[in-house]
């Protein structure tokens, strides 16, 4: 598995980018360009705060349009969810970037990330139901000998 890695960004370049996109809605009166939007974003879905990840979610739904390159959008919609634990829906946008770009690196190690992350996850999911099912039986032994 490759390792995968992100780095969060500070809080306060979180609201620069916040006060910046609010600019240009004042000065445009709405009409953004999607590299601000994209920018916006970016620093919410790598914000330490899991609020504001899913604030980044339908920017980035926003910006996928037919016709134009969807492959970051993409690539950091699978992040935000890989974030937020919806490990399906990461699952999804990283395979849909690797169909676009199967030698995606970056998608890759997500990918491999998300998978390991599902496999861990439902092997403690199998633990805890086995353990479940052990203390049952104690008990009912138990209570059977009683």
């Amino acid at each position: 598995m490759t390792d995968f890695h992100f780095e969060t960004v500070p809080l306060a370049q979180v609201k620069n980018t916040e006060d910046l996109y609010q600019s240009e809605v004042n000065l445009t009166k709405g009409d953004v360009h999607n590299y601000t939007l994209f920018n916006l974003a970016y620093s919410r879905v790598h914000s330490p705060n899991l609020e504001d990840v899913r604030k980044g979610i339908p920017i980035l739904q926003k910006l996928c349009v037919p016709g134009t390159d969807q492959r970051d959008y993409v690539y950091y919609l699978g992040l935000a969810f890989f974030r937020l634990g919806e490990y399906e829906k990461a699952l999804a946008h990283t395979r849909r970037v690797l169909t676009m770009e199967p030698n995606n690196r970056q998608a890759q190690a997500l990918h491999d990330a998300i998978q390991s992350k599902l496999k861990s996850d439902g092997a403690l999911g199998m633990a805890i139901v086995t353990g479940g099912l052990a203390i049952g039986v104690g008990l009912a032994a138990l209570l059977l000998r009683r």
